[in-house]
C-alpha cells in the first residue's frame, strides 16, 4: 500500500503578518487619494504678447484647478510644479520653421508644516513668496504679467514669426516617502493647449 504525504507551506508569522500589513496601507493609501491623484487640465486664457524697450513681454492667464485627489496628495506633502513653455519660430516657406527661442518659466509650490503657509517658489529666479491657503497660491501661480520672452534684435524686420505657450502640470516630484505610490499611478500630471501668436517686426 502506499501513501501520499502533501505538505502544507505556512509563511512564518511574522512575514504574513507585514504582508497583511502592507496591503493594508496600499489600500488606504488609494482610498486617501481616491485611486489616482489627477489634476484638472490647465486652460491658458488672455494671451497677448507686447513690446516694452526693445524685449517682447508675455501676458497670460491661467485656469488651474486640482481635483480633490490632487489637492489631497499636495496637502500631504507632494510638491506641485507648473512651467510655462515658451517657444518661438521663424517662418519658412520652403522648409521647417526655424526655431528663434524656446524657454521655459518654472514654479513651485509646497506646504511648509511649521509656519503652516504656501511656498511658491520661481525656479528661475530663486524668488519666494508664502500664502496663506492653496488657492492663493495656485491664483499666484496662474497670473503671467510682463514675461521677458524674446529681445526684439534677434527677429529680422520683414520676415514673420510664430510664438506659442503652453502650461504644463507635474505632480511627480514627492518627497521618498511618496515614491512608491507614483509607481501605481501614472497620471499625475496635465498640459494645455498651445495658445500661439504672430511676430511680425
Amino acid at each position: 500500500m502506499r501513501y501520499s504525504l502533501s505538505a502544507t507551506v505556512s509563511k512564518p508569522p511574522c512575514l504574513a503578518r507585514r504582508t497583511w500589513q502592507a496591503a493594508v496601507c496600499v489600500i488606504a493609501t488609494f482610498g486617501v487619494f481616491g485611486g489616482v491623484a489627477r489634476a484638472e487640465t490647465p486652460v491658458l486664457r488672455e494671451v497677448a504678447v507686447g513690446l516694452d524697450e526693445g524685449v517682447y513681454t508675455l501676458d497670460a492667464r491661467l485656469d488651474l484647478a486640482l481635483s480633490d485627489s490632487a489637492r489631497k496628495a499636495v496637502e500631504s506633502g507632494l510638491t506641485l510644479r507648473l512651467d510655462y513653455e515658451i517657444v518661438v519660430d521663424r517662418e519658412r516657406r520652403y522648409l521647417p520653421d526655424a526655431q528663434v527661442a524656446a524657454l521655459a518659466q518654472r514654479y513651485e509650490v509646497s506646504y511648509h508644516a511649521l509656519s503652516q503657509r504656501w511656498l511658491v517658489r520661481n525656479l528661475n529666479t530663486g524668488e519666494q513668496h508664502d500664502y496663506g491657503s492653496l488657492d492663493m497660491a495656485l491664483a499666484r501661480l496662474g497670473e503671467i504679467r510682463d514675461l521677458p520672452i524674446l529681445d526684439a534684435a534677434l527677429l529680422s524686420p520683414g520676415l514673420v514669426y510664430f510664438g506659442r505657450v503652453r502650461a504644463v502640470l507635474d505632480l511627480s516630484t514627492a518627497p521618498d516617502a511618496f515614491g512608491w505610490l507614483l509607481f501605481w499611478a501614472d497620471d499625475w500630471s496635465g498640459e494645455s493647449e498651445w495658445e500661439s501668436w504672430t511676430l511680425r517686426p
